[in-house]
């Protein structure tokens, strides 16, 4: 014996068709989201300066190496025009940046091993006092100083846009800046949610000075 099912009535065709349409627009919203951040990633390069310890004398040669580099890196790449064309000069002058780190603890007296290398790599979310940078995997310039594995409090900040302090309106996307800089905390929490369930966590070395 066959039974066949119950026509839908008008109100639940039309709960049903509300209900596609609500789910398809989610998921382009999400499909934005991420987008954006992927290109917000992109366009980013930062700065990663890990201590040789948590030594007060460690840390204030972590601070004074920082200063170096980023007075180096105003002056190399305030002209660069790009993310991609501030990791070419980047690139181009990584002994530069080895050289201004070592010279820095030089002037402290202080010695000791610096590597300095572009990586890719995981970054948890980073609230500045004016702007927010979700979870995920951007390029950086790495300093390390001392050895490996001894690492104390590590210093970052945005190599570009911004220079570490004006990132926001430094974006060409208007998407990029609004997520960074503006208050869209559901379209921030999305992709900082994202990339901390999917985004690997290991480091991708670029360029390693020998």
């Amino acid at each position: 014996m066959f039974s066949a099912h119950k026509p839908m009535t008008r109100t639940q065709m039309l709960a049903l068709c509300i209900a596609l349409l609500l789910g398809l627009g989610l998921a382009g919203w999400w499909d934005a989201q991420q987008r954006t951040g992927e290109a917000l990633r992109t366009d980013t390069l930062r700065l990663h300066i890990r201590a040789d310890s948590d030594s007060v004398l460690d840390q204030t040669c972590k601070l004074a190496v920082r200063d170096a580099v980023l007075d180096l890196a105003d002056r190399l790449c305030r002209d660069a025009g790009s993310a991609a064309g501030a990791r070419a000069v980047v690139a181009a002058h990584l002994p530069d940046f080895q050289l201004a780190a070592r010279n820095a603890l030089a002037r402290l007296g202080a010695s000791g091993p610096v590597r300095v290398s572009l990586v890719n790599m995981y970054f948890g979310t980073t609230r500045y006092q004016d702007f927010a940078l979700p979870a995920g995997r951007y390029d950086a310039v790495r300093v390390d100083i001392g050895q490996p594995g001894t690492y104390g409090r590590n210093w970052w900040c945005v190599l570009y846009p911004g220079l570490c302090s004006a990132a926001c309106g430094g974006y060409d996307d208007p998407a990029e800046t609004d997520l960074v800089c503006g208050q869209y905390i559901l379209r921030f929490r999305a992709v900082e949610l994202w990339q901390q369930l999917t985004a690997p966590r290991s480091d991708d070395p670029l360029l390693v000075l020998p």
